[in-house]
């Protein structure tokens, strides 16, 4: 086997004393192994001999870094939203012309080093950030950006598990994806996947593979389904989101599931049709899809043949439809029950 903890990083200096030479605990995400030291909250072990698909580590960033370890040149990508207290990008992602491999850096000093292949990442972790902090983006963005190197496409959206399938929520940032999936929980369904929903081919079916058995939720979120914004636990102590442990509550599938409908949600609006649900067309249906493929920022010719192939497969095989909530959210549950009504009767 190959031990891929000793495979030089050159291109940010990353130096090799730095890598700790103990294992890492093993976990199972998105459909790939990951071996990572320390161990990541939030996740919860998995115990396997097979060699890792991916092995991430993490170090500390010393107060003044080396020339050799900043970044230069223009980013490869700048992110549009930006820091509340800095004005600058939240994200900036600069590609390495020796090896090709991508660094992160957020505007509150974190890093993630990603190797080109897909299967090794190292996070930087500054003096400000806790271990919690860097979980957070590891299982958001950075995995998610990692996955569509592997050539894997993945949603930006909540996913079920209702009837022994999966049953897709997709939308921008606030759409209310989360807040959708919490409430299914308290009806006492299951969540496969939150904010990542990795996709893969199995006997000609599209599969959601399981991410991570949390959910981050906006403190309105938790006051309107808990009655209170202090109902949970802080996601981390620096960010203002809430995170409701699915596995605490029984509430994680942990197996892949054929996807059975997809639920693009609208802008929640004020209206005597709200909630509602509605039929849209295989072109209408490519277009929204295609919008909310996680790390769709990261393109060239062979991954956007694969990505199309994988959404005009979703887009045809599988009902996709619009669903939108009321305006003030009260009537969520009213919302979960029209859209198992509709997967009952579609």
């Amino acid at each position: 086997m190959n031990d891929l903890r000793r495979e030089p990083l050159q291109s940010y200096g990353v130096r090799e004393a730095d890598r700790p030479a103990a294992p890492g605990t093993r976990y199972r995400l998105f459909g790939l192994h990951v071996d990572a030291y320390p161990a990541v909250p939030g996740l919860v072990p998995f115990e396997s001999d097979s060699p890792p698909d991916v092995v991430y580590r993490l170090e500390a960033i010393d107060n003044i870094r080396s020339a050799a370890d900043t970044p230069t040149g223009a980013p490869w990508y700048e992110s549009e939203w930006r820091d509340s207290l800095t004005g600058r990008p939240g994200l900036r992602i600069y590609r390495s012309a020796i090896d090709g491999s991508f660094l992160f850096v957020y505007a509150d000093g974190v890093q993630f080093l990603i190797q080109a292949a897909g299967d090794r990442v190292v996070g930087r972790m500054p003096p400000t950030a806790t271990i919690a902090d860097m979980a957070t983006y590891l299982t958001g963005p950075v995995l998610g950006f990692l996955l569509r190197i592997r050539g894997v496409v993945s949603l930006h959206a909540s996913v079920i598990e209702v009837a022994d399938s999966a049953v897709a929520f997709v939308g921008d940032a606030g759409a209310g994806k989360s807040t959708t999936a919490a409430m299914f929980v308290q009806l006492g369904y299951k969540v496969i996947t939150e904010d990542v929903a990795a996709l893969s081919s199995e006997g000609g079916r599209l599969m959601v593979r399981p991410g991570c058995a949390k959910i981050a939720l906006c403190p309105d979120a938790v006051s309107l389904l808990y009655g209170s914004s202090e109902a949970l636990p802080h996601v981390s102590p620096g960010w203002d989101k809430r995170r409701l442990d699915l596995t605490a509550r029984g509430a994680f599938s942990d197996r892949p599931l054929p996807l059975s409908a997809v639920y693009l949600l609208e802008p929640r609006r004020a209206a005597p049709a709200a909630p509602c649900v509605s039929s849209i067309s295989l072109r209408q249906a490519m277009v929204h899809l295609l919008g909310n493929i996680y790390g769709n920022q990261l393109l060239h010719e062979e991954l956007r043949t694969s990505e199309l192939d994988t959404i005009h497969h979703l887009a045809a095989a599988v009902p996709i439809k619009t669903a939108t909530a009321e305006q003030d959210g009260t009537s969520l549950g009213k919302f979960c029950s029209l859209i198992l009504d509709d997967l009952r009767y579609s």
